[in-house]
């Protein structure tokens, strides 16, 4: 039988796996985009590995703010809040993350090497490479443990594929807004839709499309899809809220803060590669290959940046 409540110890859990994620991402971020990354390989001034970076921190306040959401409803009285659709999907999501994480840091050797050559820009062994996949895995096991226990007493191990396919079926089926008169529910449509295309475009597509939208080059630019799926689940979280009446609950707030930051500060890190990078175009090698695709990109994540009122 279920207990009657969450174990008091499972927001700290919470807590921990996310700031061992934050540190994980950060680590890879400074260590990845940065002189020598590999040996030889240098930036061509200071601004140029500043906005980039700032570009991929920006999945940080998203990832802050599922945590919260969860941690939230962990410490309530009881495991409905848990059971809830929202907390199931970003326990999934999470859950995405970790996995992702674990098996870019173990292939990022061949993800990110350079063609023609045997050098990569990321490589993480020994101690270093089992510590980024622990903080990954960690999260992984935690969320994936706690969505398992929300479901229905008595639900097979053996039905988890099928209501995993299942959510992405119905996900598919609800991109369409309820309302199309209503801005807001159009808004999170789109971030849905858009956040899981580019999702898939940076997973399927070839170099140089798949630098869009993150702009790392081979550096992070396979890494980054883990969090705009973060972002489609929660933007997908918000659209159902709105549709419900339930978007300014207090539980719905920190997501959409979370998602807006999420946005912000990848569009400033934009607006800083274009005007305070100095070698702006000519060291953004892959992106002046695709620039409508780079543009369409900055106005997509300006969306995120709409308020929630009518």
């Amino acid at each position: 039988a279920k207990q009657s409540k969450p174990s008091a110890l499972l927001p700290l859990a919470y807590t921990l796996t996310g700031l061992a994620t934050a540190t994980a991402w950060t680590t890879i971020i400074f260590t990845t985009i940065t002189n020598n990354a590999p040996l030889g390989a240098l930036m061509p001034n200071w601004q140029h590995p500043t906005v980039n970076q700032i570009s991929v921190l920006s999945a940080l306040p998203l990832l802050f703010s599922s945590i919260h959401h969860l941690r939230s409803a962990a410490s309530t009285e009881s495991w409905s809040a848990l059971e809830s659709d929202s907390c199931r999907r970003q326990n999934l999501g999470l859950v995405g993350v970790g996995l992702a994480g674990v098996l870019w840091v173990r292939f990022c050797a061949t993800i990110t090497k350079l063609p023609g050559t045997a050098l990569s820009h990321a490589s993480y062994k020994g101690s270093m490479g089992a510590a980024l996949m622990a903080a990954y895995a960690s999260t992984a096991v935690l969320s994936g443990a706690v969505w398992i226990k929300s479901l229905p007493t008595g639900t097979s191990i053996l039905s988890l594929p099928t209501r995993i396919t299942d959510g992405l079926s119905a996900y598919v089926c609800n991109l369409l807004p309820a309302d199309k008169h209503n801005p807001v529910n159009v808004k999170y449509s789109v971030l849905t839709a858009g956040f899981t295309f580019l999702t898939l475009l940076q997973l399927l597509a070839p170099h140089p499309l798949a630098v869009i939208p993150s702009w790392t080059g081979r550096r992070i630019s396979r890494a980054f899809p883990m969090w705009t799926m973060l972002a489609a689940v929660t933007s997908y979280d918000l659209k159902l809220a709105t549709e419900a009446g339930t978007l300014f609950e207090p539980k719905f707030r920190q997501l959409s803060r979370g998602l807006r930051a999420f946005g912000l500060v990848h569009v400033i890190s934009k607006i800083g590669a274009i005007f305070l990078d100095p070698t702006f175009p000519a060291s953004y090698h892959a992106v002046a290959l695709v620039p409508g695709w780079a543009a369409a990109a900055i106005l997509f994540f300006g969306l995120t940046l709409r308020g929630d009122k009518q």
